[in-house]
């Protein structure tokens, strides 16, 4: 069998110690300029995608303000516990069937 040559620790560690990153910080983390050598280390993570700058921005499910919102944001960038944005108003709109300020 192949030794392992490229950890996902080492995302980890990026995500953690920046919050977000981008696709490119992630493949020079890894030291590897292949996409998909990032999307299989991405894999074992549980990660989001952006919902703003077009899924560009990565950052960890585990984040400290991800725990507490459906929405937030880190550096303009938008991320959604449920992924999306859309997924995100069907939350909402399932929570608050009478709306939001309903009685």
């Amino acid at each position: 069998m192949r030794p392992l040559s490229y950890r996902s620790d080492a995302l980890r560690a990026l995500l953690l110690r920046n919050q977000i990153a981008t696709f490119d910080e992630m493949k020079q983390a890894l030291g590897n300029p292949v996409d998909v050598t990032v999307f299989r280390k991405l894999k074992t993570t549980d990660y989001l995608s952006s919902y703003s700058h077009r899924g560009r921005y990565y950052t960890l499910r585990e984040s400290p303000l991800e725990r507490s919102l459906a929405l937030w944001s880190q550096a303009d960038v938008w991320f959604s516990r449920s992924g999306h944005a859309a997924a995100t108003a069907e939350v909402f709109v399932n929570r608050f069937p009478r709306g939001f300020f309903g009685r």
